[in-house]
């Protein structure tokens, strides 16, 4: 994947000292060739496609986007609102299947999210200790962590 995307940004900055048009539109011109290139190249010698990583990886960045602004609205809603609405709760979550790269990426993510903390990781490296703002049914969490994890292994490492 390193050397696809080096070898597009190669593209890129060639296309762009040779068509004369140093600054950012010869770059994101030669940047789209590039990709073209690349990604003929993955099809002709059957390798995944690195257009269609592309794509997924767009997918899941409009999923996570959608679960940022939807954790930031409840959170707005917390603090405007008088009360006290929260069900506090820590959760366990397996990640003994995946490697490091993925844990901390998916730790990563969870933690980004507003109402979401992952507080620990076992010593053992098979579990998550995530804490829950909005937690009233620890299944319904486990559940909710469960689809980001789901989504992180199709659309971004299922290369």
């Amino acid at each position: 994947m390193i050397l696809r995307l080096g070898a597009d940004f190669l593209v890129a900055v060639l296309f762009s000292l040779w068509a004369g048009r140093p600054g950012w539109p010869g770059f994101v011109i030669g940047l789209a060739i590039g990709f073209v290139i690349v990604s003929t190249s993955d099809l002709a010698f059957g390798r995944p496609n690195h257009g269609r990583r592309l794509l997924w990886m767009i997918h899941f960045a409009g999923y996570f986007l959608a679960i940022l602004i939807r954790a930031n609205l409840q959170i707005a809603r917390e603090i405007l609102t008088p009360g006290f609405n929260q069900t506090p709760r820590i959760v366990r979550y397996p990640v003994q299947d995946l490697d490091d790269l993925q844990v901390t990426v998916l730790a990563n993510c969870i933690t980004l999210t507003p109402g979401t903390l992952v507080v620990d990781a076992s010593e053992d490296g098979r579990w998550l200790y995530v804490h829950c703002m909005y937690a009233e049914d620890r299944a319904k969490a486990v559940n909710g962590l469960q689809k980001l994890d789901d989504r992180l292994r199709r659309e971004v490492f299922s290369w």
